[in-house]
């Protein structure tokens, strides 16, 4: 743990990092380290609100004030005006994480302090937007019962691939056969190539890892350099330490051509970000080094799932994962989205319906946490 999160004041509300681990339990990107990181490469402001019963912290929620640095992914305002759907304003307060695409109410409250931390926030927003984005369907219900009335608009599917007991057979076990044939013949492909992966920590790897993060970016049409993505690299390394953990693939030559970055915490691998020099892959090497690798080390690392996060679904779900939804809820009082309900329903009932009608991913949705705002 570092100095810095040891002492995040107002970051964490006033709680130490281990009274906030406590009530964050197994949410890796509402762990203190990790808002400590985003803290640290952001900027800016942000805080917590915290609900206390009988003395003992209850219930609490990262937040901050969204800016210029805010991911695309994170800007409420045009995603929603892109989607045809009433949009608060973009000044405000973004709830939760600011990188992660996951957010947490942390605790096991009830209505009364959960409604206390909603309005923490609200108070706190000075009259402007509060937004929590990428909430789960457990937390969009629970403030729906606090009182919170603007209807839940989906944002994304996350993909969770479970590891049983950490048993790479088990896991293999539980795909199809069509499935299993694909992963075997992926696995030998990757084998014949002569290339190995090495399971390192980032802070001994991170200055070898520019070009090939950078390529990554320039493949997905972000304006980047190798320069860039070190600076960004160091970062995790700096602020992460040795809890920032690499997959790094190699040439049979020893030249570094591909790796993922992965943070494990409580019993799950949560893979962060990747990176490869295309034209030295020779097949199969993608999801060697992002799944397969740990997947086969799960015992080692202590896992018994991957967290795969948002996009390439039919890719993940054919590797395993399970498709859970995430939802953008506007606590703002007097939410332009409180009267739109048929609207957000339709909206989210058509991105479902896609998922459903593509036969890589139809198997692979949690029906029942896409039910209620459908």
């Amino acid at each position: 743990m570092s100095i810095e999160t040891e002492r995040a004041g107002p970051r964490l509300g006033g709680l130490s990092a281990a009274a906030w681990d406590g009530l964050a339990g197994p949410h890796f990107y509402s762990s203190a380290d990790w808002l400590g990181y985003c803290a640290a490469e952001f900027g800016g402001e942000s805080a917590a609100a915290v609900s206390y019963q009988d003395g003992a912290p209850v219930c609490a929620v990262p937040y901050a004030w969204a800016g210029d640095s805010l991911f695309g992914r994170y800007r409420w305002h045009n995603i929603l005006t892109a989607a045809g759907l009433p949009a608060p304003a973009p000044e405000g307060i973004l709830v939760g994480p600011r990188e992660g695409y996951q957010a947490h109410f942390l605790g096991t409250p009830g209505p009364a302090a959960l409604g206390e931390v909603v309005d923490q926030v609200r108070v706190a927003a000075r009259g402007q937007s509060c937004v929590a984005m990428y909430v789960t369907t457990e937390d969009a219900l629970a403030l729906r019962r606090a009182g919170v009335t603007a209807t839940p608009v989906l944002l994304d599917a996350d993909a969770w691939v479970e590891v049983p007991g950490g048993d790479r057979a088990k896991w293999e076990a539980s795909l199809s056969s069509k499935r299993r044939t694909m992963v075997r013949r992926e696995q030998r492909k990757f084998r014949d190539s002569g290339y190995r992966i090495e399971q390192v920590p980032l802070t001994g790897c991170w200055e070898r890892l520019g070009a090939v993060a950078s390529a990554t970016q320039a493949k997905y049409g972000h304006a980047t350099t190798p320069e860039v993505e070190l600076a960004a690299l160091r970062s995790h390394a700096v602020h992460m330490g040795d809890a920032a953990q690499v997959a790094l693939l190699s040439t049979p030559e020893g030249s570094v051509v591909g790796f993922c970055l992965y943070y494990v915490w409580r019993g799950t691998a949560f893979l962060r970000w990747v990176g490869f020099d295309y034209e030295r892959l020779a097949g199969c090497e993608y999801f060697s080094v992002v799944y397969y690798a740990q997947i086969e080390c799960a015992t080692e690392l202590g896992i018994q799932w991957l967290h795969a996060g948002v996009g390439a679904m039919e890719a993940k779900a054919m590797r395993g994962a399970r498709l859970r939804p995430l939802w953008l809820v506007d606590l703002t009082e007097d939410s332009v989205l409180a009267g739109a309900e048929p609207e957000i329903r339709a909206h989210n009932a058509a991105a479902y319906g896609e998922l459903k009608a593509a036969s890589a991913t139809a198997s692979a949705v949690d029906d029942d946490a896409w039910r209620p705002f459908l």
